[in-house]
C-alpha cells in the first residue's frame, strides 16, 4: 500500500498540465528555430547597436542584387523588407578581432525560411553591410577559429521544404576590415546540428 501511494505521488509530482510534445531528433531545422527562445534581454543584446528598423532602412538603401536568386529576386527581398515586419530576422551576433557584428536574415515570417543574410557592423554609428549572402534557406553563424559561416540547404526536385538533401557550406575570415571566402564544402547533415553534439 505505502509503495503504490509512493509511486503515485512521484507520478504526479512529475505530470504538467502541458500537453505532451514530441520531436524526432533526425528532422533537420534551421539555425533560428533550433536555438531556445531568447528572453527580452538577450533580444535586446542582439539588436544593440542598430534596431531592426535601422538595418531594415540600410537594407533598403543596399544594392541587393548580388544575394538575388532566381527563386527569390532582390524585388521579392526588398517586398519583404518593405511589407513584412517579422521577415527580417535577427540571428546570434558575431565577434572577432574586438569588433561585433549583428546578423539578420531576411525569410518568410511563417517558418523562418531565409533567403538572404546579412552581417552588420557599426561604421561611426552607422549600420554598413559587411557581409551579405544569398541562397536557398541559407544563414549566417559564428564558426570555429573565429570563422563565419554561410550556411545554405541543398534541395533536390523532390526534396520537401522540411528536409534538404544536404547543405552547402561557405566559411569566411576577417581580415583587413573584409570578410574573404575561404574554404566551401558541402555535407548531408545540419552543420549546427553537428556543432551541437561536439559541445
Amino acid at each position: 500500500m505505502l509503495c503504490a501511494l509512493l509511486l503515485c505521488l512521484g507520478a504526479s509530482a512529475c505530470s504538467t498540465n502541458e500537453p505532451l510534445r514530441i520531436e524526432s531528433p533526425a528532422a533537420p531545422t534551421t539555425p533560428a528555430a533550433q536555438s531556445s527562445i531568447p528572453s527580452t534581454s538577450e533580444w535586446q543584446a542582439w539588436e544593440q547597436p542598430f534596431s531592426p528598423a535601422q538595418v531594415r532602412e540600410v537594407l533598403l538603401a543596399t544594392d541587393l542584387s548580388a544575394v538575388g536568386t532566381q527563386e527569390n529576386s532582390e524585388a521579392d527581398i526588398r517586398e519583404y523588407l518593405t511589407e513584412c515586419d517579422k521577415c527580417l530576422i535577427a540571428l546570434p551576433g558575431y565577434e572577432t578581432a574586438g569588433e561585433k557584428f549583428q546578423i539578420y536574415s531576411v525569410g518568410t515570417a511563417g517558418d523562418s525560411y531565409s533567403f538572404a543574410s546579412f552581417a552588420i557592423r557599426d561604421d561611426r554609428g552607422k549600420p554598413q553591410v559587411a557581409l551579405a549572402v544569398g541562397g536557398s534557406d541559407v544563414y549566417l553563424s559564428a564558426g570555429k577559429e573565429g570563422s563565419l559561416v554561410a550556411q545554405e540547404a541543398v534541395y533536390k526536385p523532390d526534396d520537401p521544404m522540411c528536409c534538404p538533401s544536404g547543405w552547402s557550406v561557405r566559411m569566411f575570415r576577417y581580415q583587413d576590415g573584409h570578410f574573404v571566402q575561404g574554404d566551401s564544402f558541402s555535407s548531408p547533415f545540419d552543420p549546427t546540428q553537428e556543432q551541437g553534439a561536439e559541445q
